[in-house]
């Protein structure tokens, strides 16, 4: 089993068992899921239609001074990510499937965790777990070969084993200035908003 961020070394239960790192945030009483089915049944569950659910969100998206995104976990419990993917948007503004990042099998988000996701890496790399990652972020994190472009704009989709889109956060055009990035504002409830950089740790106002 992967489990990421805080890698919940011990079993990626709820954040008051033994073995939970305690990473911090506020999402562990959120109930925000997203979804494009009714109901469900927790994180990576599958909703009464049928459809997955997960209450993982696109947190931050860094696309000036570094290319990297962060999902984090604002669900009680742990969010398991395995086949899941990590896309940007083509030229039609759709999630660009052939290119996702495929998170391995095992892999799970502890709740009120954050998973960092560095951009623009050799495809020959693999998509990890690696331990090559930010100096002032988490100690592991995966690589995506696409990066988000500033200067154009573009929307990052969290998608379901079978290409369904579960979540997105959109990078608007020029959105943020060098040293900026684009998050959630309250951290993994709110809306995109000019942010400093936070990887692996909770969004604040620059």
């Amino acid at each position: 089993m992967i489990c990421v961020a805080a890698l919940c070394a011990g079993g990626c239960g709820s954040g008051d068992e033994p073995g939970d790192t305690g990473a911090p945030g506020t999402g562990a009483t959120s109930t925000s899921q997203a979804s494009s089915g009714s109901g469900g049944s927790g994180p990576g569950g599958t909703g009464a239609g049928g459809d997955v659910t997960t209450t993982v969100v696109v947190n931050e998206i860094s696309a000036r001074g570094g290319d990297w995104i962060e999902l984090g976990n604002p669900g009680p419990a742990a969010a398991d990510l395995g086949g899941f993917g990590l896309c940007d948007s083509d030229d039609l503004g759709q999630c660009n499937t052939a290119d996702a990042l495929r998170f391995p099998e095992g892999t799970q988000l502890a709740p009120g965790a954050y998973l960092l996701v560095l951009g623009d890496q050799a495809g020959e790399l693999g998509s990890g777990p690696h331990t090559t990652c930010l100096p002032d972020g988490p100690s592991t994190c995966f690589y995506a070969t696409w990066k988000v472009s500033a200067s154009r704009g573009e929307t990052v989709f969290l998608i379901s084993p079978n290409n369904q889109v579960l979540t997105e956060l959109e990078y608007p055009i020029e959105a943020a200035a060098d040293g900026q990035t684009w998050g959630r504002l309250p951290d993994l409830t709110g809306e995109g908003a000019v942010a400093a950089p936070t990887p692996g740790a909770a969004n604040v106002a620059p």
